[in-house]
Formats: C-alpha cells, structure tokens, sequence
C-alpha cells in the first residue's frame, strides 16, 4: 500500500503564489515524470534585496529532474524564473501557447538585465560578489526548449500525458490548462486557470475565455477575489470619461503632463488604443503621446505580427500610425522629454512603479501639482504605487530621495486583466471536480472567499472541496 501511495500523483504548491499574488510554480510529481506549471519571478514590489533572497532560495524540486514546463501566459511572475531552472540543469521541454515565443525572449532577456543590475546593487551594498539569478545565456539555453502549440488541440506530449490549451482572457495568447495523466489503469486531469480575464468588460487583443468543464482538481487564481473588487461596463465608460476629462483639464488647461504607468505587455497596448478611442479621430487635439519604455516599445511593435483577429490588427494599425504617437527608444530622449515644459500624455513601464522609467517619471511629476497620474491596476500597498494612491504621505522615497507628493493621483479600476470575484465564485463553482485549489491571491482575501465559495458549490448540491493552499499544501490525486 505505501508504495502504491508514493506512486499516485503529487500535487504540491512551490511557489510564492501559494500564499502571495506573485511568483507562480506549481510541482506536480508522477511515478515517470515531473512537470512545472509555471515558474514565475517573486515580485514584491518592496526591495530589490528582498525579492532576491526568495527568488534565489533552495528550490522544492530538482531542476534536471524536471520534464514537462508549461509557460500559460507570458508575464514575468509567471515565466521570470524559468530561465534559472536551466542555469541549474534543467533540460525540460517548455510547453507554451502559440504566438508567445517572441515576447517570452524579449521579456526574459530585460529580465535577465534588470536582475543582473539589481545583483551588483545588493553586492556592492553587501561588499562581496552576489550573482545574478539568470544571464543572456541562460535565457538563450531556455529558449532552445520552446515549444509552442495550438491553442483548443489536444495534444499527447507522452506515453503517460496528454494536454490542451483554452483561452484564458486574460492577454493575448493567454490559455488555462487542461493536463491529463495516466496513472497506472486511470487517469486524473488537472485544471490550472493561471491567471483569468476580466470576461465582463471586453478589452483589445486577447482570446475569449473558455470555461474548464470538468477534472479533478481545479487550480485557480483569485487576484480579485475580494467582494468590493469588482468593476463592470459601465465603471468602464466611467474610467473613460475620466481619462478624458483629465487630460483635456491637466494637458490643455494646466500645461502639465499625465504619467499613466503601464506594463510592457498587453497593458501599453490597450490603454494606446483607448486613448486613440477618445481622442484619435480629433484633428483639434495635438498633444504628445509618448511610449518610454525600450520593453514597451519592443512588445507593441510585436503585436503588428501576432495579432490574429483581422479587424483588430487594422485597428491597431491605426493607432501605431497615429501622429499624436512617438515612441522614446533612447534614455537621453527620456531626459529631454522630462526637461521640457511642453505638455504630453506618458505612457510608461513598469506599471506597479517597482523598476523602470515610470519611476524616474514619478519623482519628476510628483512634486508639481499641475501634473497627475493615473494609475490603471493593481499594486500592492506596500509598493511605490500604492503609497502614492493612498496620498496620506506628503513625501515618498524614490531612488534613496525623498518626493513631495503633491500631483492628484486617478485609480483607474477597470482596467483589471483579472477576473472578479463574482465571476469567480460562478466559474469555480460550476466546475465539476472533486478539489478546487485556491492560489494567487492575497492570503486573508483567498481565505475569505474560500468559505464563500464552499457555500457557493453546496447550493448547487455539489460536493467538491475547497482547499485554500500555503506553501506546504500537497495534494495527492
């Protein structure tokens, strides 16, 4: 009987996301073959030396025993870590979703970059030689191993395996993941959500969810699993008329500049074509849109070759080929457009002000209050960004200097990439299943909406459990 035990599968909950809203790793151990989904970077938002001491920590499994790494969606806290695994010796085949290979390459290696300089900045505050998590080479090994596949095609990756992706919503390309194993004369199947759209209110560039019918255990994330966390079409066309009414009062009547902070991927590219929505068929309006960030610029001229969707393609066109659009490639041009007292609309990485121009652009802004930013997802309130929203500081720390707080702030709601709770307390409860395994989220939030969730499933008469998972949660199948 142990040794039937010690064969069955093994579900265990590796990474940062089992009790935090970052850094995504789930270990799954059959008796032929070990598969990661995910591996993602820990990003506290907090100190450099903090997120390095838990990104650089002994790891729960060994690297060259792994076989199968399934990448669902590339943002850094779900992919960041990968290209360490093969520093160490992995030599697994990477599974990703198709139209994913070349932002994974341009994301990883501005990783690669960001984690090296963060590495000298530790070792020369510490006096010794501190290595970086990953190099350029590591990155280029990794990539070796990508393999990308149709999304909706089940797939055999082995004897004992089976796959298939479904669209997740959430960003271009993103999927779920439907993993059967074979154990011995049965087979299980695993859901793993990875992180979800925001399915009520439509955004650009991405696929339309598709719900997981049925497995055996369901993984899912819950971001935005807090009840007052939820935003519909009509905050949408609220947050609209905002974004244009500050920067026509801010822009034309101040003179001063709008920063909104973005993410590389998916974030710059959405918000460029909202703000093409409001202000790109009027020939009156002649502010200056501006693109700093190398990565964002990089990522949104990738779009031009992966959207598939022909309508949205030429719509995007049109937004790149906007006059009102310039994009600062260089940091030198970064500086002119910070001493230039013209005014203009910045779009700019990263988008939680933990790394990145956007940051140099806050300490800039901040101590005019002529200038506003507004801020369009989630931050951590421990993170630059969310001390900035909560305004109660009249001064913030930004590059070792203290910043007068001073410019208004905008938190712009639905511009959320993640699903809500009530779509997913009606999602996880919905599948059939016999365990639902709650992950990234804030910890105290997960709880909480756990014991709603196993209310939830029990007036539909289903009987499966939720279990609200830490790091030494293991589920055997």
């Amino acid at each position: 009987m142990a040794n039937k035990k010690k064969d069955r599968i093994r579900v265990s909950f590796v990474g940062s996301n089992s009790e935090e809203v970052t850094g995504s790793c789930t270990h799954v151990k059959t008796k032929n073959e070990q598969i990661l989904l995910e591996c993602g970077l820990y990003q506290s938002c907090t100190t450099p030396l903090n997120d390095y001491k838990v990104n650089s920590a002994k790891l729960d499994f060994k690297p060259r025993e792994i076989d199968f790494i399934f990448a669902l969606h590339m943002h850094i806290d779900h992919i960041g870590r990968i290209p360490m695994l093969y520093a160490k010796g992995c030599t697994a085949k990477i599974i990703a979703p198709k139209g994913t290979y070349d932002i994974a390459k341009e994301l990883l290696l501005d990783c690669a970059h960001i984690n090296s300089k963060d590495a000298d900045y530790i070792g020369k505050r510490a006096g010794k030689f501190i290595p970086p998590l990953f190099t350029d080479e590591d990155v280029f090994n990794c990539l070796e191993y990508w393999t990308e596949y149709d999304i909706e095609e089940k797939t055999r990756l082995s004897e004992n395996i089976e796959f298939n992706f479904l669209p997740s919503g959430h960003i271009l390309n993103s999927t779920q993941l439907e993993l059967w194993i074979k154990d011995g004369s049965t087979t299980k199947k695993i859901g793993y959500t990875s992180d979800l759209g925001n399915i009520k209110i439509p955004k650009y560039y991405t696929n339309t969810f598709k719900p997981i019918q049925n497995c055996n255990l369901l993984i899912g994330e819950t971001t935005y699993s807090r009840k007052d966390r939820v935003s519909s079409i009509k905050d949408r066309d609220k947050d609209l008329e905002k974004m244009e009414s500050i920067i026509k009062h801010v822009c034309l009547g101040n003179r001063g500049k709008v920063l909104i902070p973005v993410f590389a991927n998916d974030r710059c590219q959405n918000i460029l074509t909202y703000l093409y929505d409001i202000f790109g068929e009027d020939d009156n309006f002649h502010i200056p849109i501006i693109v700093d960030s190398p990565m964002a610029i990089k990522i949104t001229k990738l779009y031009e070759n992966l959207i598939s969707d022909s309508d949205e393609l030429a719509k995007f066109k049109r937004v790149l080929n906007w006059k009102n659009l310039s994009f600062a490639k260089e940091y030198k041009d970064s500086k002119c457009l910070m001493g230039s007292d013209k005014p203009m609309i910045i779009l700019s990485c990263g988008g939680m002000l933990s790394a990145g121009r956007a940051v140099t652009w806050a300490g800039h802004l901040l101590g005019k209050n002529k200038n506003h930013i507004m801020f369009c997802g989630y931050s951590p309130e421990n993170s630059l960004a969310g001390k900035i929203k909560k305004g109660k500081q009249k001064t913030v720390k930004i590059d070792g200097k203290n910043v007068s707080n001073r410019c208004d702030t905008t938190d712009l709601r639905s511009f959320s990439s993640h699903m809500q709770y009530d779509e997913l307390l009606k999602y996880y409860s919905s599948v059939n299943c016999e365990k639902v395994a709650l992950v990234h989220g804030n910890f105290q939030d997960k709880c909480e909406f756990a014991k709603d969730l196993q209310s939830e499933i029990s007036k539909k008469n289903k009987t499966h459990k939720v279990v609200c998972v830490n790091k030494s949660t293991e589920i055997i199948l």
